[in-house]
Formats: C-alpha cells, sequence, structure tokens
C-alpha cells in the first residue's frame, strides 16, 4: 500500500490560496509520484500494489483509469485503487 502523487495536478489544487508556491513545494517534497510508486513496488518484489492516499484527492480530472495507468507504467503486478472498506 503506497499513497500517490499526480504531480501536474497540483497547480490547480493550490492555485486559489494566497500560499500557493510554499504549499506546492510542501506537497511536491513529502509525496511520491505515481510512476515512483510503480518503481517502488517494482524493486520491492511486491506482487500487488494497492494505491492510497490521493494527492490530490477527489479531482474529477483523474480518473481510477488514470491512476491505475500510471502506476503500471513502471509496475507489472496487480494494482488496486484504495477505497474505504476495501478487503484484500
Amino acid at each position: 500500500m503506497h499513497e500517490a502523487l499526480w504531480p501536474s495536478a497540483v497547480d490547480k489544487l493550490v492555485a486559489p490560496l494566497p500560499y500557493r508556491a510554499e504549499l506546492k513545494r510542501s506537497i511536491l517534497s513529502h509525496h511520491t509520484p505515481v510512476e515512483e510508486v510503480g518503481r517502488i513496488a517494482r524493486e520491492a518484489g511486491v506482487k500487488t500494489l494497492v494505491l492510497s492516499h490521493f494527492v490530490p484527492a477527489e479531482d474529477p480530472a483523474l480518473t481510477d483509469k488514470m491512476w491505475l495507468d500510471a502506476a503500471r507504467a513502471n509496475f507489472a503486478g496487480e494494482v488496486l485503487i484504495g477505497k474505504d472498506l476495501l478487503e484484500i
């Protein structure tokens, strides 16, 4: 299980805020881009990767398929979208 960041969507997330530059730097510094999450899972030798704690959360422009495809770019195992009450 790993949190996942969609870096190009961060600008939209922080746009309305007066401290957007600082917040963007902070978000990018402590979240992992989804493609990188796939690489980490591959290198760790896991069979199933569960994506969770999506950043940005609840962005309608980012579909589950987009998250899955991005993680699969660097990981050939099973990739799941973590949702409340998910059982594996």
